[in-house]
Order: structure tokens, then sequence, then C-alpha cells
């Protein structure tokens, strides 16, 4: 049976917070279950400026699990 590609398995979801801080957050989720651990960070002005560091921080996490998934399979 064929996993689904990590690129497909995981998404960025930008947010605004309305509380005292009034800040953009991006987060990083995985369809169809949980990750177990909360991958997020705020403080962004602007929506661009969250969606742009959460999809820098997405493509680096697809990076590390293609370099895990190598060295398993290495083994």
């Amino acid at each position: 049976m064929l996993r689904p590609s990590p690129r497909r398995s995981f998404y960025v979801v930008v947010s605004w917070s309305g509380d005292a801080c009034q800040d953009w957050s991006w987060e990083i989720r995985r369809k169809r279950r949980p990750m177990g651990i909360r991958l997020r960070e705020a403080g962004f002005r602007s929506h661009r400026a969250a969606h742009e560091a959460g999809r820098i921080a997405l493509e680096d996490l697809l990076n590390g699990l293609v370099i895990e998934r190598a060295s398993r399979s290495a083994l």
C-alpha cells in the first residue's frame, strides 16, 4: 500500500489574533489526523508576512521528513 505524499499531508493555516496582541500567526497542520504537537509562530504584522514565514517553515519540515525517510530506508 502506498503512503500519501508528505507534501499533500501538511498545510499552513494563517490566523489573526483579536486579543491585546493583535497580530497574525501561522500554524502547520496535518490532514486526516492531528500531529500531536503544535508548530506555530505568532507576532507577524500582516497576513502576507505570516503566510510566507509559514510556507518556509512547512518547506523546512517537509525537507526534514524526506531526509528522515531516506535515512530509514538506507538501514
